[in-house]
């Protein structure tokens, strides 16, 4: 008679699930654009102090300026990163800072110097001198140029009387 014994099977294993290694994505590169800002702050004098990034007095004045005027940018500009503040000079005080962006969208000189011009009035502790603004090298007459709609309609009824 032939054998009905069952098939041998083996035991059940159990393997402990290992969780997956999470993804990590390398981060993104972004390069950086620096914008070389300067203004000259006339109602404040220079002392010889300000010559040397490691005195008090140029901590103290690199850090009421960044204080101020970083907000603004980072208000103004979605690729703005940081304010660095370089060197102080003499004539007056002239302020020279490194503006960092994100070369995504940098703004354009007139798009910098429009948003200082319109802090002017309102930093405490130091001014900015509108008409001494330089972005790049690239100076700013601290003009405002926009026109109004009554000054420009004179300004055609009067070339018109002058031609007749």
């Amino acid at each position: 008679m032939p054998s009905t014994a069952a098939p041998a099977t083996a035991a059940p294993t159990t393997v402990a699930p290992t969780p997956a290694a999470p993804a990590t994505a390398a981060p993104a590169t972004v390069a950086l654009i620096k914008r070389r800002l300067s203004f000259r702050s006339r109602q404040s004098t220079f002392t010889i102090d300000l010559l040397n990034p490691s005195s008090a007095a140029f901590t103290s004045r690199a850090s009421m300026i960044k204080g101020q005027l970083e907000p603004v940018f980072k208000g103004n500009f979605s690729s703005f990163r940081s304010l660095d503040v370089v060197l102080f000079s003499n004539g007056s005080v002239i302020n020279i800072m490194d503006l960092i962006f994100e070369n995504t969208t940098v703004p354009n000189t007139t798009e910098i110097v429009n948003v200082l011009l319109g802090v002017v009035s309102s930093v405490t502790g130091f001014d900015i001198e509108g008409s001494s603004i330089t972005v790049d090298g690239i100076s700013s007459s601290g003009v405002n140029h926009k026109i109004s709609l009554i000054t420009a309609s004179c300004l055609v009824l009067l070339s018109w009387l002058l031609s007749n």
